[in-house]
């Protein structure tokens, strides 16, 4: 542990007993009646979520302007006695199971800035009863300062702790650990009279040990040890040790940092113990621990030393982690020539040039990524940044804008990035229902997103130099303007003491940094999406694209990774945006645009929806629900032909020829004239569609419904449309071709289908094996795999 910033930190800490009771009273009726924060439920609809956002800012305001009180003094063994029966009651329904049931939590975040007051008490406690987590969406615990005086704990979004076991916690938090505490939030009771300490961020919390300068000259006034829990922790390096092997052979990574940071805070030279924390830091995937502790042990340690031999593995796949594909190359390179005969190394090799190539090229293999993200989300491939770069733009404000730094032509590949952290619906506990309300932009946020949260912060606990890759991301008008560029220059790997946290995470803006900055990744390898669980990401040089509903470039996931193509050409110095939503009504598409905090879209399309007026805005959004309602193809015919022309009705005449709705619509009545297996009703679904791909956006050649002997497209192919996504158009083509396929007009059926394969290419990546996984099932759904395999 760093004795320096111990000093610093001991420094401005009031401890022992000369640390002023005035802050607690004896219990009381506190002086003025706080009345209860206004109640959730799971239940309400958009609007009413808003309202209830509204109704809780406003109580916040209110209850922040109380004077403050002194905080009553709550008996200290009642506080242990009603934890230990919280406890008691988890452990129950830890055995039985499945029977518990789910267990549904609210969580809100983003309140406004400065709105809680640190309260410096005593900022050195020591836990009294065992913690619980389980169901719960904190570690709630009582610990008690030197003084004695107890309150309970809450620590919110400490790495590990979200839905572990109670023996977890056990391991982490045993009774009679010490905490230092920064500025620990003392919260106002809301019902009752008891205050509760509060915690949000992981690095605010210190594990100080035994032989730290912290505790020289420390009593604690109800003695040295907690009653009930008369088994101290391990004090010496090899126990800690110990503690950590086991730890590690059953899988606890973090616990087994955990220990082994314990052992070196006592014997800070052990290599042994240093080289296996940097083995659970891999483990972890935190890679700057990794690295730095397998450095550490490669300058202390000769060559022919056993030690450096594993430290050197281990500092070539830290290095990997890193994205530092050159130097972990050349790591795993002086590997091998120490152990020819291991293979593990050369795959490690060829994944480092593989990774090199990507990045320097943007050559990809896009069909083994496709492949291998079906089997597995999250797949291994390096970001490629294209001709673009981030510039401060005067028409959005002085807000940041990606532009392009050469001419671009349509299909070119702009970006490929991976996430920060993602989370997708297998990624959720099954036992918690988490509900997350943003008092920021007013909405409720996907199940997916509280985890996100957690994930973004464990992700820099474990990798500090990562810090400023998401605090230079926007965060509202509430925080300093970030950097004019991005991404910041790669920090140097930093030492990570799990003891005591080298860097500090704002909770409060890495939420409004979400808030601002996550996506929705759309995968085209997986299944179709879970509307309850809907995936989330932080794509962080993604977000330096601006929104616009007509965008220029396009994007799509194939796994977690993102896609980015400029949609038509783009001249240089011109800024390149990107579709956040692609719904069809303006009403969807404000309401999701809502949740990023965009008010107003400025675009072509959105401009003219607006001069549709509200009243026909309400009216398509109405029948948008007729149109998506399960039963509409079991309509009569007539009945859908006649939702077709009331949608299109909701359209100005004079507008565009970009709309949505009834490009939907239209594909519907389509399919219901094909579904007749009419001769003529076909030939009719042909015209349908192709007014369609028409609304979307696409321009058709005058010759689309004839057979060429040429290799003309049907479709124009300057730019692709960006109103929707691509699977909707994709399938429209698909059913022309597989409508003339039926027609037996082969020739018709293949120009259709190269239309479908260039607007795949154009979006996502060339070739026609990936065309063929990407529309697999609907091909054999029309009885056109093979035909398709062989005109393409």
């Amino acid at each position: 542990m760093d004795t320096e910033r111990l000093a610093v930190l001991t420094a401005g800490l009031s401890l022992g007993p000369q640390v002023p009771r005035h802050h607690h009273q004896p219990a009381h009726p506190v002086a003025r009646i706080r009345r209860p924060p206004p109640r959730y439920r799971h239940d309400m609809t958009a609007n009413e979520v808003a309202q209830y956002t509204k109704e809780y800012e406003d109580w916040f305001e209110e209850d922040r302007k109380i004077p403050p009180e002194p905080a009553p003094i709550v008996d200290r063994n009642q506080l242990v006695s009603d934890q230990k029966q919280r406890r008691a009651h988890l452990e129950r329904l830890a055995i039985q199971g499945a029977r518990a049931g789910s267990a549904a939590n609210a969580l809100l975040m983003n309140y406004p800035i400065h709105c809680h007051a640190y309260l410096h008490i005593t900022s050195l406690v020591r836990r009294l009863a065992p913690a619980d987590s389980a169901r719960m969406v904190a570690v709630q615990t009582v610990v008690e300062d030197t003084e004695g005086i107890a309150n309970d704990l809450s620590i919110y979004n400490f790495p590990s702790t979200s839905s572990c076991s109670l023996e977890h916690l056990d391991a982490l938090f045993s009774p009679g650990t010490v905490l230092a505490i920064r500025e620990p939030t003392l919260k106002a009771p809301t019902q009752g009279i008891r205050p509760l300490l509060r915690v949000d961020s992981p690095t605010d919390i210190i594990f100080v040990p035994p032989n730290s300068p912290l505790l020289r000259g420390i009593a604690w006034r109800t003695g040295p040890k907690v009653a009930g829990y008369p088994m101290a922790p391990p004090i010496s390096a090899d126990a800690w040790r110990e503690r950590g092997d086991d730890h590690f052979k059953a899988s606890q990574w973090l616990l087994a940092a955990f220990a082994y940071s314990h052992a070196l805070a006592l014997d800070p030279n052990a290599v042994s113990i240093r080289l296996n924390r940097s083995e659970a830091y891999l483990r972890l995937k935190y890679y700057s621990g990794a690295l730095h502790d397998a450095q550490g042990i490669l300058t202390k340690v000769g060559s022919g030393d056993p030690s450096a031999y594993k430290a050197l593995f281990r500092l070539a796949k830290a290095r990997y982690g890193r994205r530092e594909y050159s130097m972990a190359q050349n790591d795993f390179v002086r590997w091998k020539s120490r152990h020819p005969d291991d293979s593990a190394a050369d795959s490690w090799i060829d994944r480092c040039r593989a990774r090199l190539r990507e990045r320097t090229t943007g050559v990809y293999d896009w069909s083994s990524l496709f492949r291998n993200a079906r089997r597995q989300i999250r797949v291994d491939a390096a970001d490629f940044f294209g001709p673009i770069e981030v510039r401060r733009m005067g028409h959005r404000g002085g807000g940041r804008g990606v532009v392009t730094t050469q001419d671009v032509k349509t299909g070119e590949l702009l970006l490929v990035t991976k996430p920060f952290a993602s989370v997708y619906a297998s990624d959720l506990p099954n036992d918690q229902f988490t509900v997350t309300l943003d008092l920021l932009s007013r909405t409720k946020r996907e199940r997916t997103d509280s985890l996100l949260l957690s994930r973004i912060i464990e992700k820099i606990y474990g990798n500090p130099d990562l810090h400023d890759e998401v605090f230079h991301l926007y965060a509202g008008r509430g925080y300093p303007a970030p950097p004019d560029t991005y991404p910041p220059p790669v920090a140097t790997a930093v030492p990570v003491d799990l003891l005591y946290p080298k860097v500090d995470i704002d909770i409060a803006q890495l939420e409004a940094i979400c808030t601002y900055n996550n996506f929705c990744p759309f995968r085209l390898d997986g299944p179709q999406m879970d509307k309850e669980a809907q995936p989330a990401g932080l794509y962080t040089s993604a977000s330096m694209f601006n929104h616009s509903c007509l965008a220029n470039a396009t994007w799509y996931c194939i796994g977690d990774i993102m896609i980015i193509r400029a949609a038509e050409p783009i001249p240089t110095g011109t800024e390149v945006t990107i579709p956040y939503c692609v719904e069809e009504s303006y009403l969807d598409r404000q309401a999701v645009l809502q949740k990023h905090m965009l008010d107003r879209c400025d675009c072509r399309l959105c401009e003219e929806d607006r001069r549709d007026g509200e009243a026909q805005l309400r009216r398509r959004h109405q029948l948008k629900a007729r149109l998506d309602a399960a039963t509409i193809m079991s309509a009569p015919l007539a009945e859908v032909r006649a939702l077709e022309k009331d949608i299109a009705a909701t359209y100005g005449r004079t507008r565009g020829a970009i709309r949505p709705l009834s490009a939907l619509a239209l594909h519907v009545v389509a399919e219901k004239l094909r579904m007749s297996g009419n001769a003529r009703h076909m030939k009719e679904s042909l015209q349908y569609d192709m007014q369609a791909l028409e609304c979307y956006g696409f321009v058709l050649a005058h010759d689309s419904g004839r057979s060429s002997s040429g290799p003309k497209l049907p479709i124009a192919s300057e730019r692709l449309p960006t109103a929707t996504s691509i699977m909707e158009p994709a399938d429209i083509m698909l059913r022309i071709a597989c409508t003339y396929y039926m027609l037996r007009e082969e020739e018709n059926a293949a120009r259709w289908l190269k239309a479908a394969l260039w607007l795949t290419e154009v979006s996502v990546g060339s070739g026609k094996e990936l065309f063929m996984m990407v529309h697999e099932e609907t091909l054999q759904r029309m009885d056109m795999l093979s035909f398709a395999a062989r005109v393409l």
